[in-house]
């Protein structure tokens, strides 16, 4: 299966005007992007992929979030039945009287998929999401292609038993993992969650920041990296990039290192030793 992650530049957005320029300038890179490359099952978009992150953005929540099949979902439906592939993109999603930082996944038929409401709200570093977002209450699993998908929002994955129940419970081979990453504190241990998270359930990782000086490097990390397999890391400018799934890897994986397998049924019930 073909992936296309997608690492935007996202420039002040702070009107609907602006939001929606904005938006109809990433429907035409994408519809350009997947012109020279056929076949593309599922295009990614970073956290908050149609604003900015920023407090200047999130001061004008009430104009600019949107019901969940909103302008937006009619841009990206469209372009989704015109370009015969899924779209996994994030916006704030207004829903009786709060805002969510929610994640859709629109079908190749221009369908509603499904859509994933972020559960752990970041509020330290460059993070203010408490002051303007509610949590979610629910988890998120599709499938395409054969391969079952689960999606997370950036701080998210530092909750291992989110990922645990998604893999281990609900059989997900590929996490989303749309992030709005700023250079802070944070930062440097970023792509070390995504690799110790995708090596230890052996499922794909896919990480995709939006682009700029204090955001990019985005990381797609495979089942498992070795002298010859790495992690795909971008830069900081807007760029696309193709990844491969291939269930055969995840399976001959699981097959090499049986880890799951391994796995003990209940840990929590072990005695500690003298």
């Amino acid at each position: 299966m073909k992936i296309l992650a997608y690492q935007p530049l996202i420039n002040r957005v702070k009107s609907v005007d602006d939001r929606r320029s904005h938006v109809r300038n990433m429907v035409q890179n994408l519809e350009v992007q997947c012109r020279q490359e056929p076949d593309i099952a599922l295009i990614l978009l970073p956290e908050l992929s149609t604003i900015e992150y920023s407090s200047a953005s999130f001061d004008n929540l009430a104009d600019l979030a949107e019901p969940l099949e909103g302008e937006t979902f009619g841009d990206m439906s469209s372009l989704a039945k015109r370009l015969g592939c899924a779209i996994s993109y994030g916006f704030p999603q207004a829903e009786d009287g709060n805002c969510f930082i929610s994640q859709a996944v629109v079908g190749s038929s221009g369908q509603l998929l499904t859509t994933y409401s972020k559960l752990h709200l970041a509020h330290f570093g460059a993070s203010m999401e408490q002051d303007y977002f509610s949590c979610g209450d629910r988890l998120s699993v599709f499938e395409i292609g054969g391969f079952r998908f689960g999606t997370i929002i950036c701080y998210d994955f530092r909750f291992s038993e989110l990922i645990k129940q998604l893999v281990l419970r609900h059989g997900v081979e590929v996490i989303l993992h749309p992030v709005a990453f700023m250079k802070d504190g944070s930062y440097a241990s970023w792509h070390h969650f995504v690799i110790s998270r995708a090596l230890e359930y052996q499922i794909y990782f896919l990480s995709i920041n939006r682009a700029g000086q204090v955001y990019g490097n985005s990381i797609l990390c495979p089942p498992w990296i070795d002298e010859q397999t790495s992690p795909l890391t971008l830069g900081e400018k807007e760029e696309a990039c193709i990844l491969m799934l291939d269930k055969q890897i995840i399976h001959s994986v699981r097959e090499t290192y049986p880890f799951r397998k391994d796995m003990l049924a209940d840990y929590a019930g072990l005695g500690v030793g003298d």
